[in-house]
């Protein structure tokens, strides 16, 4: 009776182990094909002196190498943000790292460009470029119209009429609904 009642003690241990003793909830059975393949590497470790190949330890759990992989990488601790990096310390783990606040703005400003691009590609080349440079597309701060004209040899008022033009010609083309996703 006693070695019935250490097993079923033990299956329970092990059972709220596998429940609750992890971030991630893994099935019992990749727990235990888990501690097979430690239980093999620990004790090739110990025979040989040296840690296991991914190779050895596939012939030794006869299994692929790809599986053999998988196993070690799916069970890998789980460190929380807010842990303290030492005991002595109040510094959080997450502290430590490096981060940037407005990735959502950097997301968002590099669809946009992404977009605007795809929509210029429906105006004439002129046109695109004339936009382009008034705007500031091209990461400079835009040029003034007298100076887009001196660049294509054309006058102030022709370069605000290809502008113009090419801008009436985007409000109507189907591509114009896309970019209402930006404004504020």
């Amino acid at each position: 009776f006693i070695s019935y009642a250490v097993w079923w003690i033990r299956q329970s241990i092990l059972q709220a182990l596998a429940e609750q003793g992890r971030l991630v909830r893994l099935p019992q059975n990749k727990i235990g094909t888990y501690n097979k393949a430690n239980k093999a590497y620990i004790a090739f470790e110990q025979a040989n002196e040296r840690e296991p190949s991914t190779e050895e330890l596939a012939s030794i759990l006869e299994m692929s190498e790809t599986e053999v992989t998988n196993i070690f990488t799916t069970n890998t601790r789980h460190t929380s943000l807010d842990a303290p990096v030492h005991e002595a310390e109040d510094v959080a783990m997450g502290d430590l790292l490096e981060g940037s606040s407005d990735t959502d703005d950097d997301v968002m400003k590099d669809s946009l460009r992404n977009e605007i691009k795809r929509i210029l590609k429906s105006l004439s080349v002129r046109e695109a470029e004339i936009l382009a440079a008034y705007f500031g597309l091209e990461g400079d701060n835009g040029p003034t119209i007298e100076e887009i004209g001196q660049k294509y040899d054309l006058t102030k008022e022709r370069i605000r009429q290809i502008k113009e033009r090419a801008i009436k010609r985007l409000q109507k083309a189907r591509y114009s609904n896309s970019l209402k996703g930006y404004l504020g």
